[in-house]
């Protein structure tokens, strides 16, 4: 895949710092990102990739040392023309560093993907962890809602339909302290293609009895006969 584009991303409780990060492109119909954060600590989507008609990938690799909130081995985003995904791998959320005086639990997922193909979304998360206990996810349906702690929420499997008729989807979103905090892990965005057009109806044939009494010339119409076995 090219362009590829690699680079460093290192949070803290109080600040998020994004170096390389892939510039994206205004309204494109796929796009992708590993990771995004709203409140009061703020990730930019990262690696971001995005724009119609071309195939692109970005990676990231997360620093281990040292206290961080967010910690990973691999953050990788892609897109090509009807298709996007993303994933996150070694994901390690250490939410006990937020600022905000409670008590929140960590979390941590060996992978977690999400892939958008043609309007249709998927996820895939192995071995998902919160507070040390793990959360069997198997064929999650779209938009479920996990209560984890008082404090911390989590929609698996996010779909949300936009207003361009792009579909995204979000393997885990995450609410903490109500809305104050936000934490996106592994969106990717795509749109459903035209398909072929249908066929015109064909008009009845015409035909014409033949001088002599002969039978007429049969019109041919068009037709599909489905094969099975």
């Amino acid at each position: 895949m090219s362009p590829r584009t690699t680079g460093v991303l290192a949070c803290t409780a109080a600040a998020c710092l994004v170096l390389a990060a892939t510039p994206a492109t205004a309204a494109p119909a796929e796009s992708a990102y590993a990771i995004a954060a709203s409140g009061l600590v703020k990730i930019p989507r990262t690696p971001s990739v995005s724009g119609p008609g071309k195939e692109s990938l970005a990676s990231v690799a997360l620093p281990s040392e040292g206290p961080s909130l967010v910690g990973a081995k691999a953050l990788n985003a892609a897109v090509k023309p009807g298709h996007a995904e993303s994933s996150v791998a070694g994901l390690a959320l250490n939410l006990g560093l937020l600022p905000t005086g409670a008590a929140l639990p960590g979390l941590s997922a060996e992978v977690i993907e999400a892939e958008c193909s043609d309007g249709k979304g998927s996820v895939s998360i192995a071995n998902l962890k919160v507070g040390g206990k793990t959360l069997k996810l198997d064929q999650v349906a779209p938009n479920t809602t996990v209560p984890v702690a008082s404090l911390l929420e989590l929609t698996v499997n996010k779909q949300t339909k936009n207003a361009d008729g792009t579909l995204t989807v979000t393997a885990v979103s995450a609410k903490l302290l109500g809305k104050t905090q936000t934490l996106d892990i592994a969106s990717a965005t795509c749109a459903k293609s035209a398909g072929e057009k249908p066929e015109p109806p064909t008009k009845p044939g015409g035909d014409k009895p033949q001088p002599g009494g002969k039978a007429p010339k049969p019109t041919p119409v068009p037709a599909h006969l489905d094969v099975t076995g």
